[in-house]
């Protein structure tokens, strides 16, 4: 049965293509929809298209009109397409900006952002997994809001983010393109910059305005400049780029150093002491990547933990929010190759 979607999907398509974004179609359930011609082979892609066949997920991806009816025209099933990010010549930045309602049969994970690995209808293991804190209180638990949390992070980080394409999701909540600069690789992540916001850079893709998911359609939002994505502000860009991995560091067991810690690690505590309720989880899940990244977090964990009863969160709560962080840093301080 024809698709009849599939023309009005296509149109889209190739109108961003013709704005300089590299697209690929996309199933109803937001995943590479050319299925991958390694999808009997053990163990993981053996390529990212150098074999010359469709189905590389991300890889494909193409501004060229006849590459894309080609990429449609072997996936007619197709109700979707999504823009790869980190790629010339915008380098996009896209902030998938959840609302998630803790009610029971609340829509979860339907913004509609991806990374694969190239295997098409694959997802790698943390990238689209919505990490979170680990655990939240009643007060602050209740909702996921992106919005609220990118909001708090702008005003305590001095940023404020341009007016940019906004794309409304299905689930309520809102896609943000950001330019970024050349060579700058931002990677993917779930959580990781605080609860309810996911990032998608290089290797990662967007779902397209004009596409349709499971849970409804991708539109701009009213107002929304078209096809012209904000420079994202440098204090966001050190936000989203983990720094190099350290020179590796043994932690011998046993209490911590009796020296002063350095100043900037005395501001992470701090900083999570002076959470006001509603803040906690996302104030200390914050801290303890940056801790962490820096290659101090543990021994500054139960420091980051104390300060964080101090304000009122439950111990629990707390272990498992700095736990989160430490998996969450993990993935990132690897080495660039890993990220794509």
């Amino acid at each position: 049965m024809a698709n009849p979607a599939l023309a009005h999907v296509l149109a889209h398509a190739l109108t961003a293509a013709a704005h300089g974004f590299r697209v690929i179609p996309l199933t109803r359930a937001k995943l590479p929809a050319v299925r991958s011609p390694h999808h009997h082979d053990p163990g993981p892609p053996p390529c990212r298209g150098e074999c010359g066949r469709l189905g590389h997920g991300v890889h494909d991806a193409s501004a060229d009109p006849e590459a894309i009816r080609a990429l449609f025209a072997a996936a007619p099933w197709a109700t979707g397409y999504g823009i790869a990010c980190g790629r010339a010549p915008y380098h996009l930045i896209g902030l998938d900006l959840d609302l998630k309602s803790g009610s029971p049969g609340s829509p979860r994970g339907t913004g509609g952002t991806g990374a694969t690995d190239g295997r098409a209808g694959t997802r790698k293991p943390g990238a689209s997994g919505k990490d979170g804190t680990g655990g939240m209180d009643s007060t602050d638990g209740l909702a996921a809001d992106g919005l609220a949390a990118l909001a708090r992070l702008a005003r305590d980080h001095a940023f404020a983010i341009p007016p940019t394409v906004t794309v409304l999701t299905p689930s309520g909540g809102r896609h943000l393109w950001l330019c970024g600069p050349s060579g700058l690789a931002v990677p993917n992540s779930a959580g990781r910059l605080a609860p309810g916001i996911d990032i998608r850079g290089l290797g990662g893709y967007l779902v397209g305005p004009g596409s349709y998911g499971s849970h409804g359609s991708y539109r701009l939002a009213p107002g929304s400049p078209a096809w012209a994505p904000a420079p994202a502000p440098a204090a966001l860009l050190r936000l989203l780029t983990p720094p190099r991995p350290a020179p590796h560091r043994s932690y011998r067991p046993g209490p911590p150093s009796p020296g002063p810690r350095p100043a900037a690690l005395e501001g992470l505590v701090r900083f999570v002491r002076a959470s006001r309720e509603g803040q906690r989880n996302v104030r200390l899940f914050w801290a303890a990547c940056r801790a962490y990244e820096s290659g101090a977090g543990p021994e500054l964990a139960p420091a980051l933990i104390k300060a964080a009863l101090d304000t009122g969160l439950a111990p629990r709560e707390a272990r498992a929010t700095v736990a989160s962080a430490a998996r969450s840093a993990a993935r990132h301080l690897q080495p660039p190759d890993a990220w794509a």
